[in-house]
């Protein structure tokens, strides 16, 4: 039986991205995405978890912050761990392609360089 995994989304950043050392020049950043559905006033929110690794991390952390507008292109991954209370797990996406969907001066935190091309994760040479 065939599966395919792929993921697009649209939505905020929920935080800044935080970048996480790993040794051997990689890194990684967790941040959440907030994905508003519905239109006046039945809106709701969804949040949902992203990866980010290594270039498209580093994007993230330069130039991108709370309330940035992305899209996002990935896989859906599930995370399971134990804990005292029993098993527990949760739905992320592994980002491979994150753009910037904010025209310049629409994030007031953001930050008021040039931002590069979007970044795919094919590109990376590792």
């Amino acid at each position: 039986m065939a599966s395919f995994n792929r993921v697009i989304l649209a939505g905020n950043l929920v935080r800044d991205p935080e970048l996480r050392e790993l040794g051997d020049d990689k890194v990684v950043a967790d941040v959440p995405l907030a994905v508003n559905e519905g239109w006046g006033d039945k809106q709701t929110v969804s949040y949902v978890d992203l990866t980010l690794w290594n270039q498209s991390a580093r994007f993230a952390a330069q130039y991108l912050s709370k309330g940035s507008n992305v899209l996002v292109e990935g896989r859906l991954k599930q995370d399971r761990w134990e804990t005292e209370d029993g098993k527990r797990s949760k739905h992320k996406v592994v980002v491979d392609i994150l753009r910037s969907l904010d025209k310049k001066g629409d994030n007031p935190q953001a930050t008021t360089e040039e931002k590069p091309a979007p970044v795919q994760a094919d590109s990376v040479p590792f």
